[in-house]
């Protein structure tokens, strides 16, 4: 868009002097000259007063001068929004866990009124094969649970901590002799000792919670018996309320139920909700306004994941 002319104003406000100006704008001295005049003619008051070949705004000039940077800023606004939403572009999205898909569908929609023509190619599957998904190159940006951010590290964002609690059968003899109301703390001798001989339902190996199970079983020595295997944490809890079996299931699904006791463990377990991206990602401001806006999310509507 042409405004160059609201900068000849500007810049010989700016240096107070017509042969400085001309060559800072490069252009000619008489050139500048004529503008100036035809300006003044059109407005019909002087912009500038001359004193001995310095010019001075005048308070006509110093409100045309308020104008035009304010006309200059927007128009660098507009151009920066119109590059923005005319570029098409990709963003391939994985998920590892249906809150992260809930989310999606949650901040896509302002996402798209900023953004109209970046696509989004959404993929999902568990933490590990998001993870390899990610390292190859093969995925932008990936919105996981995490048992560890270590193996991450300078490539991802914490949001939120959600403990994993154990959901027990209420029939079960041990949780009969717990049911007294108050909140329940299981430590890992507590866990093996009541339940060792009782089937386990784990998460599919692969997944952020599996990984956790898995490291905990194996510093306990502990090989468990696996009545069935599901990523589905609704799932888990529909087969504990039947007695088939315990499971390790987010706090978020720990929904009230008398068929169900739940136990925090101690030491406590947790996953991390995390946004991870490839190590070569450049952030461009549609990913930056994603991650924004999944962050932003999170902190407003995942008050119940507990920090340690």
């Amino acid at each position: 868009m042409d405004t160059r002319y609201l900068e000849y104003i500007l810049v010989l406000a700016e240096t107070g002097n017509m042969t400085r100006a001309s060559k800072k704008l490069y252009i000619s001295q008489p050139t500048l000259s004529q503008f100036l005049s035809k300006q003044e003619q059109e407005i019909g008051a002087p912009l500038f007063q001359r004193t001995g070949g310095i010019y001075t705004l005048t308070p006509v000039g110093e409100l045309y001068a308020e104008y035009a940077r304010r006309v200059l800023s927007l128009t660098d606004i507009l151009e920066k929004d119109i590059k923005r939403i005319a570029t098409t572009s990709q963003i391939r999205i994985g998920t590892s866990a249906s809150s992260a898909l809930q989310m999606l569908s949650s901040i896509l929609v302002d996402f798209r009124k900023y953004y109209p023509n970046v696509e989004l190619l959404l993929s999902d599957g568990n933490l590990r094969s998001m993870g390899t998904a990610i390292s190859k190159g093969d995925m932008d940006i990936a919105f996981l649970t995490a048992n560890s951010m270590d193996q991450y590290k300078g490539q991802c964002i914490e949001l939120k901590k959600e403990e994993v609690v154990l959901a027990a059968p209420a029939a079960h003899p041990f949780c009969q002799k717990t049911a007294d109301g108050t909140a329940h703390v299981l430590t890992s001798q507590q866990l093996l000792s009541a339940f060792r001989n009782f089937p386990f339902i784990l998460q599919h190996k692969g997944s952020c919670i599996r990984y956790l199970v898995d490291d905990f079983f194996d510093e306990e020595d502990f090989n468990p018996i696996v009545a069935c295997s599901t990523n589905n944490a609704r799932s888990i809890c529909d087969m504990v309320s039947s007695n088939i079996g315990i499971g390790f299931i987010p706090a978020s699904y720990a929904s009230p139920c008398p068929q169900i006791t739940y136990f925090t463990l101690e030491p406590k377990l947790f996953r991390i909700h995390v946004i991870l991206y490839r190590k070569d990602l450049v952030l461009e401001p549609p990913h930056k306004y994603l991650i924004e806006l999944a962050s932003r999310y999170a902190e407003e509507n995942w008050g119940f994941l507990p920090n340690p």
